[in-house]
């Protein structure tokens, strides 16, 4: 069996705001939850996280066209995006994905909709680095693959079923106009405006999950930020609206839980590491060289 406790000064469970709250998790859900005091069974948890001046957290969902990542500085159409991953082998996309997904993950992500034209990234994704994984199919690219194991969505934007938006097309298509928890012509994942969590509710729901929430029984996707220092120093004591947002504040992201795998620990990914920035860099550069 493994748990694990997490402790904050707030916890905000994407329904109610609980001054020094815990979060209880065995075997990657959530089995309990609530304020303080924590129940001295918990206390003998395999690994604890959080502590005091911690913000607690739902881990967000977020699309973004990661195989892409370093062509993002040209604003590449959906239509050139499409045209680069068709260029692309498993190996390298997944190679190239990897940057992105650092940063959907340090901005607080725990399920991430990638942007490819099959299922090989997602699954490859998810056995590399762990964490939640779908797939964002451009539209012309003809008829999306499906799965029962891998959510799909499918995606338009200019040159490839709609003009410079991300449109609603049917039950499977991404609605919203340009959503904010998408690369699409920005220079950051981490660029997060507006309410991180209604987006995230919005393409949960499209993709057939519930909504982004810590309750009991739930898988657990959990994110804890640092507020104990600056620039987060007392954010932990701000009330709801304030905390909602909290994923775009600027503040450390401390942990982040995906189920069963710590993605993220005393502020460093566990998974993504230097060697592997190095070889996305060469990568990106002999994409960029080919443009």
């Amino acid at each position: 069996m493994f748990d694990v406790l997490v402790t904050g000064s707030a916890l905000y469970t994407g329904e109610e705001l609980v001054r020094d709250g815990y979060v209880y998790i065995r075997n990657g859900r959530v089995e309990d939850y609530g304020p303080s005091p924590v129940p001295e069974d918990y206390t003998y948890a395999t690994l604890i996280l959080g502590g005091e001046g911690r913000i607690i957290v739902p881990g967000l969902t977020m699309l973004i066209d990661a195989p892409a990542y370093p062509a993002r500085i040209y604003k590449p159409s959906l239509r050139d995006r499409a045209e680069i991953y068709s260029r692309l082998t498993p190996s390298e996309a997944l190679t190239l994905s990897l940057p992105a997904v650092y940063e959907a993950h340090m901005a607080g992500a725990t399920t991430v909709i990638v942007e490819y034209e099959s299922l090989e990234l997602a699954s490859r994704l998810e056995s590399t680095v762990g964490g939640y994984y779908g797939l964002a199919f451009p539209s012309c690219l003809g008829e999306p693959p499906s799965s029962e194991a891998v959510p799909v969505v499918t995606v338009y934007g200019e040159g490839c079923g709609g003009e410079g938006r991300v449109e609603a097309r049917g039950d499977r298509g991404y609605h919203g106009g340009d959503p904010v928890l998408a690369l699409f012509h920005r220079p950051s994942y981490t660029r997060l405006e507006g309410d991180p969590l209604v987006e995230s509710a919005r393409l949960r729901e499209l993709i057939g999950l519930e909504g982004p929430s810590i309750h009991r029984e739930a898988r657990a996707e959990i994110a804890v930020f640092d507020a104990s220092r600056p620039p987060g120093a007392f954010l932990d004591r701000a009330g709801e609206d304030v905390i909602r947002r909290i994923y775009s504040s600027g503040v450390r992201l401390e942990s982040l839980i995906a189920g069963q795998t710590i993605l993220v620990d005393q502020g460093e990914h566990l998974y993504i590491v230097e060697k592997q920035f190095s070889e996305a860099r060469r990568a990106g550069l002999r994409l960029l060289e080919r443009r």
